[in-house]
């Protein structure tokens, strides 16, 4: 096979470079070339990967626009009303053997119960017993969850509970807890595309590793890549945290956009390159987040597209979800025990409660919308967030999660937490098993 796709380059006058016969096997072979004769450059001497026809197109599949979807709600209880709606229907579709009544529509007795709500309170009694008050859209209830029941409950998340009621009805005795998860049967795609994950860039700052993030696009030109993701923050800002100036190497903004447009556009052309902002840039600081604003794109090749924080794609048949991550810092302060080291394990709990920011008024802002556009919905094969400066790659229930790396080094804020980034790591992700490749650069 690899023979006959030599002997035809060579009669086209070109020798082929091996890792780009690797690439048209994977594409079809022979027949795929022959297919695609009209769209290939046969003039350089030698045929390289860069050389292929782009299979690079991808959709979106959900974006937010501040002036378009979802809409913008003059207060934040239509977020929540749309959150239990819709993880209450979640709850009775995964669930096999029962049905979750909303609160407000249970008949008391002494037969099972099986409800749901909004977590609004959580306190232990002296004897350890966890104590959860629930709500729906018009009433709540307390809940003693039994003594073996270890998790982490989080305010505002969706749970469902079965138990029974107390004698008095005012309380349930929880026997199970349940959480709206994501989950995923595990499938191969049709189609082989090789994706780059990076993120927190930081073009600007001192600290930015541009060697490194040189050294990254020259792998993408010559390994075959068809998509980059850069998952937030771009450039390092201006203004972002207190005496930020004295950390710059550039200290205008536009400046700092212009220098990554600059080093972009050194990545080959048939590559496509999502973008997506992050807390240290030119947007409000609000989740969610629009796309870069225009004039910030213009800098930028047309191979190169600016998307929402957060947004949905869809790779080589594979649904991406894209978040910076600014929530996992309220994650962290929720779950006892938990480090910035622990980013798999924090979005494994994103996942398993169907939701990427449940906790409202911590360390993320939100805008009132009319639905909450942080459900995990529709479900990813692929959950990428970044933010922490970390590294790390998680299977949960078919769902692969990557916290991307970061392209900069210690920061005087990081050393004062004793926290060691993990800087210029690539993760390459393959779309037909996803598998992934972790690439130091």
């Amino acid at each position: 096979m690899n023979e006959d796709i030599e002997k035809f380059f060579l009669d086209k006058g070109c020798l082929i470079e091996e890792k780009a016969i690797e690439e048209i096997q994977k594409r079809g072979g022979l027949d795929y070339i022959l297919k695609n004769e009209k769209k290939i450059d046969f003039s350089s001497p030698i045929f390289a990967i860069s050389n292929l026809p782009s299979i690079n197109e991808f959709s979106i599949i959900k974006e937010f626009h501040l002036n378009g979807f979802p809409g913008i709600s003059d207060n934040f209880v239509d977020i929540f009303k749309s959150r239990y709606s819709f993880l209450h229907s979640k709850l009775n579709e995964t669930s096999k053997n029962h049905f979750f009544t909303q609160i407000s529509k249970l008949k008391k007795g002494n037969g099972p119960v099986f409800t749901s709500g909004i977590v609004s309170e959580y306190t232990e009694s002296k004897r350890g017993y966890g104590i959860v008050e629930i709500e729906d859209d018009s009433t709540s209830i307390k809940v003693i969850l039994p003594k073996s029941f270890k998790d982490i409950i989080i305010k505002d998340e969706v749970i469902g509970v079965s138990g029974q009621f107390s004698k008095d009805g005012t309380a349930i005795f929880a026997e199970n807890v349940y959480r709206p998860e994501a989950w995923k049967e595990p499938r191969e795609s049709q189609t082989s595309l090789k994706v780059m994950i990076i993120s927190d860039i930081h073009v600007g700052s001192k600290n930015f590793l541009e060697d490194s993030f040189l050294n990254m696009i020259d792998y993408v030109n010559t390994q075959g890549i068809s998509f980059v993701i850069m998952n937030g923050d771009l450039v390092d800002g201006i203004g972002v945290y207190p005496d930020q100036e004295s950390d710059l190497a550039i200290n205008d903004i536009n400046l700092q956009y212009k220098r990554l447009a600059e080093l972009t556009s050194k990545i080959n052309s048939n590559v496509r390159v999502i973008i997506i902002p992050g807390n240290h840039d030119i947007v409000y600081p609000t989740e969610p987040q629009n796309p870069l604003p225009k004039e910030i794109n213009t800098m930028f090749p047309s191979n190169v597209t600016s998307l929402s924080n957060p947004v949905w794609v869809e790779i080589g048949g594979r649904i991406f979800l894209l978040y910076h991550g600014t929530s996992i810092f309220d994650f962290l302060e929720s779950i006892p025990g938990t480090t910035m080291n622990d980013t798999g394990k924090i979005m494994v709990e994103m996942l398993k409660r169907g939701h990427l920011a449940p906790e409202y008024g911590k360390n993320l802002s939100f805008i009132p919308l009319k639905s909450d556009y942080y459900l995990i919905d529709p479900v990813p094969d692929v959950l990428v967030t970044g933010h922490v400066h970390s590294h790390s790659i998680t299977t949960h229930r078919g769902i692969l999660a990557i916290n991307a790396s970061t392209f900069q080094e210690q920061t005087s804020f990081q050393r004062m937490m004793n926290f060691n980034p993990k800087p210029a790591i690539g993760t390459l992700v393959d779309t037909r098993d996803l598998s992934t490749k972790m690439v130091q650069f």
